[in-house]
């Protein structure tokens, strides 16, 4: 039982998106809204901390963990556009840059690779805190400034960084945390 609750936990930060989509819509914003991030940091964190503590990290959970995350977070773009349609039109062109970066490191990720890439690297881990931070903001308090505009500036370094791994590794892997790793492995295959 207990080696299955890292699943468990990316379950739950999947049905959380449900709910972080109808706190938008119904306005449930606050200390509500912030209590519904909390319990998805919580599930991001310990799945991981859980997995290899019981040693039952495996490519599919990080890919799946990397998955539930994106969709976590999409959910909460729409509630944000649903409660804070100003945010969320001020901040459009960061959006949609975010989204289209991911969008192509998926394109060649399943190109090149025949699945995504489950990295996790730094960067994507200061992005998480960063676009944590921001939304806690906005869904929490009704302030965008400065938190959104540091979280697109580290989601769009975050991508880049992703997209450059993804052309520099010649093979599928995960857990990379950073682009010298990765050019390290493609080095190592040469």
């Amino acid at each position: 039982m207990l080696k299955k609750l890292p699943w468990y936990l990316i379950y739950l930060r999947l049905l959380l998106t449900i709910v972080a989509v109808l706190f938008g819509y119904y306005g449930v914003l606050g200390a509500a809204y912030v209590v519904l991030l909390a319990i998805a940091a919580a599930t991001d964190y310990y799945d991981g901390v859980l997995a290899r503590k019981y040693g039952v990290e495996t490519a599919a959970l990080r890919q799946w963990d990397s998955i539930a995350d994106t969709i976590f977070f999409i959910g909460v773009l729409v509630g944000m556009w649903l409660a804070h349609p100003e945010v969320y039109s001020k901040y459009a062109w960061g959006i949609y840059a975010i989204l289209g970066l991911e969008a192509l490191r998926y394109i060649i990720d399943i190109a090149k690779f025949r699945r995504g890439a489950s990295y996790h690297a730094l960067s994507a881990k200061v992005f998480g805190v960063s676009l944590l931070a921001a939304t806690i903001a906005v869904m929490g308090f009704g302030i965008s400034e400065p938190f959104f505009s540091i979280a697109i500036v580290m989601g769009i370094l975050s991508e880049l960084e992703g997209l450059a791994m993804s052309l520099v590794l010649r093979e599928w892997t995960y857990n990379i945390k950073h682009i010298g790793v990765a050019m390290q492995i493609r080095k190592g295959n040469d």
